[in-house]
């Protein structure tokens, strides 16, 4: 895969016909074979074929006429989350367990987390940074939406826990939106 993405990144200096560097002359069918297997980039490798400015004939016989290779080399996928799990039973969404574990709702609707790699080289952060790190930080509103997409009604509703260290917080009376108690003037 590396020596595929150095040749090419070459051969977009020197101006050669990379057919000749990438994949040797094969018959067409065994060729399109070769290229379904490099996977995210059998595309990009498809118009690598084709970068001479002679016309070319692929295997379906379309003529392709001044290619150019693509500027950039990686592939443009974006990761989205499409899988939904539904019960059997009753229909209803099922909650992604791993939200449960790494996030934590309060009940005026915010999800809290902790900061990545907390636990990891503790030994060369300053002190000032691992207090830091012991603390908890919001999730954007963005964020926020996606996780409780993300579980059931029954996490989203609020939850009493004896000796609750987050039972502070679980109020937001300086935001008009989330106040409980009228405001004194």
């Amino acid at each position: 895969m590396l020596r595929i993405v150095s040749t090419a990144i070459r051969a977009l200096h020197t101006n050669i016909n990379l057919t000749n560097s990438l994949v040797p002359k094969q018959l067409p069918i065994t060729q399109c074979i070769q290229q379904r297997f490099f996977g995210a980039f059998s595309s990009t490798i498809h118009n690598w074929n084709n970068v001479s400015h002679i016309k070319q004939k692929p295997v379906l016989g379309h003529i392709h006429v001044n290619n150019v290779v693509p500027s950039t080399l990686v592939p443009t996928t974006t990761s989205v989350r499409t899988l939904i799990k539904y019960s059997r039973k009753k229909g209803k969404r099922k909650t992604v367990k791993a939200v449960l574990k790494r996030f934590y709702r309060l009940n005026w609707g915010i999800w809290i987390r902790t900061f990545a790699g907390r636990h990891k080289k503790l030994w060369k952060k300053s002190a000032k940074r691992r207090y830091k790190l012991k603390q908890h930080v919001f999730c954007n509103a963005k964020q926020s939406t996606l996780l409780d997409k993300m579980v059931n009604y029954y996490w989203r509703r609020p939850h009493y826990y004896v000796d609750d260290p987050y039972t502070p917080y679980h109020s937001r009376e300086e935001f008009p939106f989330t106040r409980k108690q009228p405001k004194e003037y």
